[in-house]
């Protein structure tokens, strides 16, 4: 199936998703311009790749630190896969902040991103999901956004 979809998929569409990506807040007509087409057709081509499942999902990005979750922690987890529902119902009936949980390769097999008011909230997080696997932890220092960067 990804080479069907991959084969509806154009420079255009390869050129909105990248400005998208970037800047998800843009106008059709701003979005319009950049890729020299008009907002309604800007407008119908956002409306087939989500068709696609190309676009899952419009999203807000909030920054953390300044929302007041000062603690960004990545922690990996060599789970007991038979635990890993118990876990999904537990992160989901607490307020933790969890951006993305993976399921990834190598020995530590989930991985969580996640923000937290601060360390001592973390401990808190960490003392629970302790009883579903050892887990490996790392404090971000800091975020480097990309979209400061040109590409060369």
């Amino acid at each position: 199936m990804q080479n069907s979809v991959n084969k509806n998929i154009d420079d255009i569409d390869r050129q909105i998703l990248e400005i998208l990506m970037r800047n998800a807040r843009i106008s059709m007509t701003e979005l319009g311009k950049r890729v020299h087409m008009t907002s309604q057709a800007i407008k119908n081509r956002l409306e087939r790749l989500n068709e696609l499942g190309v676009v899952q999902r419009y999203t807000v990005n909030v920054n953390c630190p300044v929302y007041g979750l000062k603690t960004h922690a990545i922690i990996k987890l060599n789970l007991n896969s038979q635990k890993q529902l118990q876990l999904l119902d537990y992160i989901q009936s607490n307020s933790y902040h969890i951006i993305h949980f993976y399921q990834i390769t190598g020995a530590m097999a989930y991985m969580i991103d996640s923000y937290f008011l601060d360390d001592e909230e973390l401990q808190t997080f960490l003392k629970h999901i302790q009883q579903y696997g050892a887990y490996e932890i790392q404090l971000v220092l800091q975020d480097i956004p990309l979209d400061d960067y040109e590409s060369v």
